[in-house]
């Protein structure tokens, strides 16, 4: 009886240590992926938009009729 207990307790103890160990490589694993997600995408939002800006025109910055609140003002 008492050697069955501490086999239990011994894989019981096994299996935390595991656990955490498992655990905090996921942790530490997640945060740097997510930073360099992060990271590559905005850097393609920021190019995106500022390979549109540069195909733009001047007349094309300031296009009233695109905006709602413009349409909205036209009819008082």
């Amino acid at each position: 009886m008492r050697p069955d207990i501490d086999n239990i307790i011994y894989i019981l103890i096994y299996m935390a240590f595991l656990i955490s160990i498992i655990g905090s490589l996921v942790y530490f694993c997640k945060e740097s992926l997510c930073s360099k997600i992060n990271d590559i995408f905005i850097k393609t939002v920021f190019y995106n938009r500022l390979g549109y800006l540069y195909n733009l025109i001047p007349k094309q910055y300031f296009v009233f009729q695109k905006y709602d609140i413009w349409r909205y003002c036209s009819l008082f």
